[in-house]
């Protein structure tokens, strides 16, 4: 039996059936699952910001108090040294 003689194969698709090239297999269920499964999970409802401990971004944000002394200090000792002027 020659490929001219072969009956193509068909699959059927929401969109009626559809014949298939020579070579190509059909989408089995296992393929459509197996592409759902690779899909990165998404919650099913909006989140809420973990703004608690470690993830706590507003936190980042303050000032640390140390810094903040050594930056007085460095402040109060340029103030605290006599210009060249005398003043």
């Amino acid at each position: 039996m020659s490929a001219r003689d072969e009956k193509p194969e068909t699959e059927e698709t929401n969109a009626g059936s559809q014949t298939l090239m020579r070579g190509v297999a059909p989408i089995t269920l296992r393929d459509r699952l197996a592409v759902l499964a690779a899909v990165p999970m998404a919650p099913r409802a909006a989140q809420r910001s973990c703004d608690v401990g470690l993830f706590d971004l507003e936190s980042r944000r303050q000032i640390d108090l140390v810094d903040e002394l050594r930056r007085l200090d460095r402040e109060a000792a340029s103030q605290s040294e006599p210009s060249a002027t005398g003043e």
